[in-house]
C-alpha cells in the first residue's frame, strides 16, 4: 500500500466499518504510523541481512577449518595405515624368521635321524652279506676239501 490518504481510508473502512474523511487527522496519524512500521520493517530487513553475512563469513572461516581439519585427519588415517602396514611386515618377518629357523632344525634333525636308521640298515646289510660270504666260502672250502 503506497501512503495514499484514499488507501488509508478505504482499508479502514474494510477492516472496521468506520468512515473517514481523507483529511481527518487520523489518516495522518495512520500514515504516519505505516510510514514508521515501513522504515521499522526496512531497517529490521537491512539489520537480518547484515547478520546473515555474517553468519555466513564466520560459517566460510569455520567451514574452511572443519575441511583443514578433516584432512589433516585423512593424512593422520593415511600415516596410521602405513605404520600398521609396515609393523605387520616386521611382524611377518620376524615370524617367518622364527618358523624357519624352528623347521630348518626339525628337518635337519629329521634328517640326520633318517641317515642313521639308514646307516643301520646298511651296518646290518654288510654284516649279512659278510656272513653270507663267509658261509658261502666256507661251503665251498668244505665241498672242495671233503671231494678233494
Amino acid at each position: 500500500m503506497e501512503n495514499k490518504p484514499a488507501e488509508i481510508v478505504a482499508e479502514v473502512f474494510r477492516h472496521s466499518g468506520t468512515r473517514l474523511t481523507e483529511d481527518d487527522p487520523i489518516v495522518v496519524m495512520l500514515m504516519m504510523q505505516d510510514q514508521s512500521f515501513r522504515q521499522a520493517f526496512d531497517a529490521f530487513a537491512r539489520q537480518q541481512t547484515e547478520e546473515r553475512l555474517v553468519f555466513l563469513e564466520e560459517l566460510s572461516v569455520r567451514e574452511g577449518n572443519i575441511t583443514a581439519a578433516a584432512a589433516k585427519l585423512e593424512k593422520y588415517r593415511e600415516q596410521l595405515l602405513a605404520e600398521l602396514a609396515q609393523y605387520a611386515n616386521g611382524q611377518i618377518a620376524e615370524a617367518e624368521q622364527k618358523i624357519y629357523g624352528s623347521v630348518s632344525q626339525r628337518i635337519a634333525r629329521d634328517t640326520e635321524e633318517a641317515n642313521e636308521r639308514l646307516v643301520k640298515r646298511l651296518e646290518r646289510l654288510v654284516v649279512c652279506t659278510m656272513a653270507a660270504a663267509l658261509a658261502v666260502l666256507l661251503i665251498v672250502g668244505w665241498v672242495i676239501w671233503r671231494g678233494g
